[in-house]
């Protein structure tokens, strides 16, 4: 059976990763004390957290207006009282054009967050002109006032890493075909460069306190076979490290180092999950956790279910931690990350879209609740094709719920519905 869900509405792009602890020196990386920026300085000692599409108050959705390929439309889920609507108070308004307070031009790229109580973020980005714009409303998505327009500036490739300490928004983008970390500062709007990388790949695996988890490699792949099956199950040889780099100071420093050498490479992965460094390896079934101050791991578990991990590295993604329980991505368990307890994990009801089934997909996770995915409903819709003729689509319709976090690791689907899905 096959699970999928994630946070932030985005799979992460995390390469393999194993488990003995680095020398104190590296070689051949591509984030070094050398390369980060010294134009970083002291923030406000905040840990930095992830941007999300809503809160416990509201979740934000941004839907294309119907039939268009240049408007987008707002609509805001009250999740206190499980209804949503369109942000617009003008009578007879249809909601499909500029007019509307609640419709906007689309852009190539659209991101809208809740920055605080009272305070959204959101976030085009135009591929015509190689441009970021950042804009600040209320939560009613009202007020808008552009914080700044950053020409030659792409933030949004990698925009489902993009973190806040309340005064900044970090995260990771590309300016003149060299990509970094990124600060832009929320009240001036002006952006200063944290870090460069030497590599085009998206080494984010995410953030503990106010330092940013870098993956850094010196890898070599086999010849190409001339068979594509072949050479996609071909694992590279060398070294991979994640390292710590401080969005204040520029320093980094390496957290963990795996290697062929040692058989750590292949056969282990890694992930951050709420500010927690867990790595896994699934040749010896262990599930383990690393102390960024300190370096020192602490083994969870022994009990995971022991596979070639690098051929189902995405089974063994943690994609949550609800109320102490790590949940993974396609295991049958869940795992105690305090106490090492090992369970069944009792399955949802499937969601049946794309051909197969699927365990509902966590869109928001709040205090006691998720709002996840609960049901799919087929239909028709209508677009408009090259020729400017409609034609038909045969797609699901996505509602969502909300349920608690109880039910949720417990399999009992008592959903509260919400709202449909923008697709």
């Amino acid at each position: 059976m096959k699970r999928v869900f994630s946070l932030a509405l985005a799979a992460l792009l995390l390469a393999g990763c194993g488990s003995t602890p680095a020398a104190s020196s590296t070689t051949n990386t591509t984030v070094t004390a050398e390369t980060a920026t010294t134009e970083a300085s002291v923030g406000n000692g905040e840990p930095l957290r992830l941007l999300q599409h809503g809160d416990e108050k509201q979740f934000y959705i941004s839907e294309d207006v119907d039939n268009s390929e240049t408007l987008l439309r707002y609509r805001i889920a009250d999740l206190t009282q499980c209804t949503d609507f369109i942000p617009c108070d003008i009578e007879g308004c249809t909601h499909d054009t500029e007019n509307c307070p609640a419709v906007i031009k689309r852009a190539f790229g659209n991101r809208l967050w809740v920055l605080n109580d009272d305070i959204l973020l959101a976030m085009q980005y135009s591929y015509e002109d190689f441009s970021t714009t950042l804009t600040l409303m209320d939560r009613e998505c009202h007020d808008r006032r552009v914080l700044t327009t950053l020409d030659g500036y792409d933030l949004f490739s990698s925009s489902d890493h993009a973190y806040t300490d309340g005064d900044a928004l970090y995260c990771y983008g590309n300016q003149s075909n060299q990509d970094g970390i990124y600060r832009v500062d929320l009240e001036s709007g002006s952006i200063s460069e944290v870090c460069r990388f030497s590599t085009y790949s998206l080494p984010i695996l995410g953030v503990i306190g106010r330092s940013f988890v870098l993956t850094q490699s010196d890898l070599a792949y086999p010849d190409s076979s001339g068979d594509l099956a072949t050479d996609a199950l071909a694992q590279p040889t060398g070294t991979r490290s994640h390292v710590l780099l401080n969005v204040d100071t520029g320093e980094t420093s390496v957290l963990r180092t795996y290697s062929t050498e040692d058989g750590s490479l292949n056969q282990t992965e890694a992930h951050v999950v709420d500010g927690v460094y867990y790595m896994i390896n699934g040749s010896n079934g262990t599930l383990s956790s690393v102390d960024a101050d300190t370096g020192e791991e602490y083994k969870i578990t022994d009990q995971m279910p022991k596979d070639d991990i690098a051929q189902h590295p995405m089974c063994y993604q943690i994609e949550a931690n609800l109320n102490g329980w790590l949940v993974f991505y396609n295991q049958p368990i869940i795992v105690n990350a305090e106490t090492g307890e090992v369970r069944q994990r009792t399955d949802l009801p499937e969601n049946y879209w794309n051909g197969y089934g699927h365990q509902p997909s966590i869109y928001l996770q709040l205090q006691d609740r998720l709002l996840v995915d609960c049901r799919y409903e087929p239909y028709t819709r209508t677009g408009i094709g090259t020729d400017g003729k409609p034609y038909n689509i045969e797609c699901e319709q996505i509602y969502l719920g909300l349920i608690s976090i109880d039910d949720f690791l417990n399999g009992v689907p008592n959903y509260t519905e919400v709202c449909k899905a923008p697709y």
